[in-house]
C-alpha cells in the first residue's frame, strides 16, 4: 500500500506561494542594491563637482553659478535617490516578512505530511504483525 497525503495540493500550493515569495524578496534586494549603487555613483558625482568648485582660481561668477546648479541638481537627485531607498527598505521588510511567513505554513505543512507518513507506516507496520501473528498462530494450530 502506498502512502498518499490526502492535503498534497494545499502542501504543492504553500511551497510554490513559498517560491513566489522568495523570488518577490530577490527582485526586491536586488532593487535596493541597484539603488545603493547609483546613490554611490551619484556622491562621486558630487564629491568631483565639489572639487573644481573648489579649484576657483579666477574663475567667473557664470562658472561659479554652473557649478552651484550642478551641485544643486546632483543633490536633489541624491534626495530623490535616498526617499527611493527608504520606500524600498520599507518593501525589502514587508517581503521579508512576508517570505518568513510563507517559510512557516511550508514548514508546517511539510512537518503535517511527515507525521502523517510516520503514522501511516506505523499503522502498515501494526497490520504487518498481526498478518504474520496470525500465520504463526495457523502454522501453530496445524501442527497440533
Amino acid at each position: 500500500m502506498k502512502f498518499t497525503f490526502s492535503f498534497q495540493k494545499v502542501l504543492d500550493v504553500k511551497e510554490k506561494e513559498q517560491e513566489i515569495a522568495k523570488q518577490e524578496y530577490g527582485t526586491t534586494k536586488l532593487r535596493q542594491l541597484e539603488l545603493a549603487e547609483q546613490i554611490e555613483g551619484l556622491e562621486l558625482v558630487k564629491d568631483h563637482v565639489f572639487r573644481q568648485y573648489n579649484d576657483v582660481d579666477r574663475k567667473t561668477v557664470k562658472e561659479i553659478l554652473e557649478f552651484q546648479q550642478e551641485i544643486d541638481h546632483v543633490s536633489l537627485r541624491m534626495k530623490r535617490l535616498e526617499d527611493q531607498s527608504q520606500q524600498i527598505q520599507q518593501e525589502v521588510e514587508q517581503k521579508h516578512q512576508v517570505l518568513i511567513k510563507k517559510n512557516q505554513e511550508s514548514k508546517m505543512w511539510n512537518i503535517w505530511k511527515t507525521k502523517s507518513m510516520e503514522a501511516f507506516q506505523k499503522q502498515l507496520d501494526l497490520s504487518e504483525q498481526a498478518m504474520l501473528d496470525e500465520m504463526a498462530v495457523l502454522r501453530y494450530t496445524r501442527r497440533t
